[in-house]
């Protein structure tokens, strides 16, 4: 088995989202991790994990994409975040502008740009 490129936390309350994320990101070569949920997630890096590159829904119930994004940068300033976003969720990416984000990609995911977007972040 090829070597993988790195280990990607792919955050999504839908489960649906995970298992195609999965999917398509384990076809790239890259390993990855899911959490259901921001609060997940978060607790993840606090029990040490450090994945490669956060992918990383917006609208969640509990802790949403935002506040599970400024929880993750406090605990990892570097870590890159890859927010993942549906049509309607404008206002929620909005907020996020004046954050240090990564970069975006839409839902549903297309396999050649979420291949091209972990290229030019993960090398």
């Amino acid at each position: 088995m090829a070597e993988s490129k790195g280990t990607v936390l792919v955050v999504d309350d839908e489960e649906s989202i995970l298992q195609v994320a999965s999917d398509i990101l384990n076809y790239l070569g890259y390993s990855v991790v899911t959490s259901p949920s921001g609060q997940e997630a978060v607790d993840r890096l606090l029990q040490g994990a450090r994945p490669d590159l956060v992918l990383l829904d917006v609208i969640m119930p509990g802790m949403d994409g935002v506040e599970t994004f400024r929880r993750l940068r406090e605990i990892e300033p570097n870590l890159p975040i890859l927010i993942s976003t549906g049509y309607a969720e404008r206002s929620a990416v909005e907020s996020l502008a004046e954050e240090s984000v990564t970069g975006f990609v839409n839902k549903p995911f297309a396999i050649e740009t979420l291949a091209k977007r972990l290229e030019q972040i993960l090398g």
